[in-house]
């Protein structure tokens, strides 16, 4: 979460804005805990390389769809 919010002050806010709503319902879905299995089929990291550590995170296709869902509730 830490990284999320880091990227909401760069160009990827909007894709971070979408990994913070998955990740906000998941942690309601699964009574407080976000498994990491269930993070990683819907949101992707992509690593910027040595020798930083920054890291960025993009919802996947099926992110995507997740997030149409969580809207139409």
């Amino acid at each position: 979460m830490d990284r999320l919010q880091k990227q909401l002050e760069s160009e990827y806010r909007n894709d971070a804005e979408d990994c913070i709503k998955i990740y906000n319902n998941l942690k309601k879905l699964s009574n407080g805990h976000v498994w990491e299995s269930d993070w990683r089929t819907l949101v992707r990291t992509i690593f910027e390389g040595f020798p930083s550590d920054n890291r960025r995170f993009k919802p996947t296709s099926i992110g995507y769809i997740y997030l149409k869902g969580i809207e139409t509730e």
